[in-house]
């Protein structure tokens, strides 16, 4: 079975389009596990799926590090997926992808997609990984999946890490050399506003948590971006 943990707060109307790209996919055996940060609205989100794979806790702990984390401790599956609760798998057969690729053996799996924008769609290929991880956060956190073992092996998350919990696990996976699976195609929509944008909303905060991830690795110098801008880089590169 593969969990797939989701946190939300008080956007109850994506979080339903987000459970429904779940209602879509052709592997059955999933469970979502939707943690509330916020007042309560996705609790009574997934109560109105009258879905039991969908199951629904408030956050014990506050934010969204911790929100992963309880729905981390509830997961009954054998792979956990993350998905953020104002995204959505497009790709019907993607949990099928995804259980098939662990089956075959331990690993890091993670997808293309598209970034959404009003009115238009931006490809996102992150490529295969190597050491330009150690440069930019290249993996959408929505869609990309393990074995929960693996990630509880590798530490967890790390609440401290902020906005960058899932750049800093990649990172250490990678340097454990686990093998990272890159699966090919129109897999998941992340949409792109104010809020995720590292160029809007908090970016002085999210700046902190960059430098504090880079002390953690002792990387080299980093500048704060965000996928948008990783996608139009790349689209420029291959124009030229």
């Amino acid at each position: 079975m593969i969990s797939v943990l989701i946190p939300t707060k008080g956007r109850p109307h994506l979080l339903r389009e987000a459970l429904g790209s779940l209602l879509r996919q052709t592997f059955p055996h999933f469970e979502a596990l939707v943690v509330d940060d916020g007042d309560g609205e996705g609790l009574e989100a997934v109560a109105s799926w009258e879905d039991p794979r969908f199951r629904a806790f408030p956050n014990p702990g506050r934010g969204q590090v911790e929100a992963r984390q309880k729905a981390l401790e509830m997961a009954q599956g054998e792979v956990v997926l993350f998905l953020d609760d104002d995204d959505l798998l497009l790709d019907p057969a993607y949990l099928y992808r995804v259980q098939r690729a662990l089956d075959r053996k331990e690993a890091v799996v993670y997808g293309e997609g598209v970034l959404l924008l009003p009115g238009e769609e931006v490809p996102f290929r992150p490529g295969e990984v190597g050491e330009g991880l150690l440069k930019d956060n290249l993996l959408l956190a929505s869609g990309t999946a393990l074995r929960k073992k693996t990630l509880l092996d590798l530490g967890g998350l790390d609440p401290a890490m902020g906005d960058y919990w899932d750049w800093d696990l990649w990172l250490r996976a990678y340097r454990v050399g686990l093998p990272f699976r890159y699966l090919k195609g129109r897999n998941l929509g992340v949409r792109v506003h104010g809020t995720n944008q590292s160029y809007g909303a908090r970016r002085e905060e999210r700046a902190f948590y960059l430098e504090r991830l880079r002390a953690k690795h002792g990387l080299g110098p980093l500048v704060l971006k965000d996928h948008l801008s990783l996608a139009l880089a790349a689209l420029s590169a291959a124009g030229g």
